[in-house]
């Protein structure tokens, strides 16, 4: 039986309410437009200095004729700006002229009113405010210069006259000083923010063209420069095919590997668990993730002061992103995480959807080349052998051995592209195919074919495969050995087949005369190449001389 989980302190109880009681309010503000915010602001402000002499009017004690003049005019003012506002941005140079407006109606009045002792000095920060939430850092600068400036003009007269107030005049400046600080750091936040969600949004419009891995690298440098260059990790699981995959990015270098399966890396608390537990950082020690992946192993001998990690679900794919020590704060390094997590999600999802989009058009078209086949060269190639075989049986027959293998040739040329033509035609149903029957097969075509030995091994018994990667596979071989007999002189290919998880590899080396030291380092079949690359799969060059060895990894 699980243990129960223990109750939350009251203290987080209290917290939990709170945050439910202020939902509301956060939620008005939050999509309240700020330049009517500014407006209601002051106008609150000019109301409640009124509300105040009406209810008091023994302050202030001087000019308060003076002053109810002025804080009416203030009053209207405020009206004016609530009712028609400026119709510029927000943080246009237009508004310094109103918030001057401000500084001079609420510095007169404290100037007249007692000074620095004047009860109007508690409407001051709303200018600092003002001014920050306009022009953010530089706001609150601004606005912090403004008011010391203020201080200096009312503190003066009461320098003047002997009864001098210094220690008011000091607490008041460092009042607007720190507040200003405060304000100022606020609003760098803000701003910094805001240049990385616009970073973020610029997404790179090339990311889906080339290879995964190039288009993954491409997404990941993009969501690193937003971070501040951090370590990025991707694990992802695709729920199709059954397999799991890591993709390591550090200092503009993506390594990708596949890992075993495991479910524990999508809750919060196995993520960092299998990534890394502070106290295996402590110890030195590779969890049992990073010992799947050699690019991840090095991550034991570096220092790392936070982890981030969100997770992201799809159609087809569930993975995480964790993200090391990012140059942002914990608040941005959630969120940002949580977006760019999503966001990689989802394009993984489009990726896949563009591979299917792609593989459907490529069997369309494969479809169409079928049908001309079989209504052009197929019956093209039945009328040749027809007219070879009535023309054999009027030839002498020392002649007759070498026209019935030219027609021999036909016809197996004939059940080849037959062959073809039903594998690539719509089928509701399809069966699997023995591999070591289809590359017997295909060496003993190739023996007659090219006249030279051709020795066909399966190391993985019971390999069976869809009747459409058959035909990729003969076609494969083919090419393969017509190059090292046409091209290398090679007498002797041997190709060897074994499966190695969920992908097929297969060797193929030949005794022919290899390649020249100019071509070695750059050579790569072209065609094979791109058979293999559209089959999702690779191809690497093993051997250069003597002979040609090719390793060739397919997907099955």
């Amino acid at each position: 039986m699980a243990a129960a989980r223990p109750a939350p302190p009251r203290m987080f109880r209290r917290f939990a309410a709170a945050a439910r009681l202020t939902r509301a309010p956060r939620a008005i503000l939050g999509a309240s437009d700020p330049e009517r915010l500014i407006n209601l602001g002051r106008l609150v402000t000019a109301l409640f200095a009124v509300l105040a002499i009406y209810l008091d009017p023994t302050q202030p004690s001087n000019l308060l004729g003076e002053s109810e003049m002025v804080l009416n005019a203030y009053v209207l003012f405020s009206v004016v700006m609530v009712l028609i506002p400026v119709r510029r941005s927000f943080d246009d140079k237009v508004h310094i002229i109103i918030h001057g407006v401000d500084v001079l109606v609420l510095g007169s009045l404290s100037l007249m009113t007692n000074e620095l002792t004047s009860p109007f000095f508690a409407f001051l920060p709303f200018i600092l405010l003002a001014t920050t939430m306009r022009w953010g850092m530089v706001g609150a600068f601004l606005g912090a210069m403004v008011l010391e400036a203020v201080l200096i003009v009312v503190a003066w007269p009461d320098l003047e006259d002997g009864e001098s107030e210094l220690n008011v005049l000091i607490m008041r400046s460092a009042y607007f000083l720190v507040a200003a600080a405060m304000l100022g750091y606020f609003g760098a936040s803000r701003d910094a923010s805001r240049r990385r969600l616009a970073r973020l949004a610029d997404w790179p419009s090339d990311a889906v063209e080339g290879t995964r891995d190039r288009w993954l690298n491409s997404l990941l440098n993009h969501a690193a420069a937003v971070l501040g260059d951090p370590r990025l990790v991707v694990v992802w699981e695709d729920e199709e095919r059954g397999t799991s995959m890591l993709a390591h990015w550090e200092s503009g270098r993506l390594d990708v590997s596949r890992i075993d399966p495991s479910d524990a890396w999508l809750t919060e608390t196995g993520a960092h668990g299998l990534l890394r537990s502070r106290r295996d950082m402590a110890n030195g020690q590779d969890s049992p993730l990073l010992q799947q992946s050699g690019a991840l192993r090095h991550l034991s001998r570096q220092r790392t002061r936070c982890i981030y990690s969100k997770p992201f679900s799809g159609i087809r794919y569930q993975g995480r992103l964790f993200v090391l020590d990012p140059d942002c704060s914990s608040e941005e390094g959630d969120s940002l995480t949580e977006i760019i997590a999503v966001r990689i999600g989802s394009e993984l999802e489009r990726l896949a959807l563009m591979e299917q989009m792609a593989e459907s058009a490529r069997a369309e078209e494969r479809v169409r080349l079928a049908r001309d086949l079989h209504d052009s060269i197929l019956q093209d190639m039945t009328a040749a052998g027809l007219q070879l075989k009535a023309a054999t049986a009027s030839m002498p027959e020392s002649l007759r051995p070498s026209l019935r293998a030219i027609s021999a040739l036909i016809v197996d040329q004939q059940r080849r592209i037959r062959l073809f033509v039903e594998n690539f035609r719509p089928s509701s149903s399809s069966s699997d195919v023995a591999l070591s029957a289809l590359l017997a097969d295909q060496a003993n075509w190739l023996r007659e074919r090219w006249r030279c030995e051709v020795v066909a091994r399966v190391e993985t018994q019971g390999i069976r495969i869809p009747e459409p990667l058959s035909s990729e596979i003969s076609h494969l071989v083919a090419e393969a050995t017509a190059n090292a007999v046409r091209h290398g002189g090679a007498s002797r290919v041997e190709l060897t087949a074994r499966r190695l998880h969920d992908r097929l590899e297969m060797e193929i080396e030949d005794n022919g005369r290899g390649l020249d030291p100019p071509h070695r380092g750059s050579f790569r079949p072209t065609s094979l190449t791109n058979r293999v690359q559209d089959l999702g799969g690779n191809l690497s060059v093993l051997r250069h001389n003597p002979g040609v060895s090719l390793r060739i990894e397919l997907p099955i």
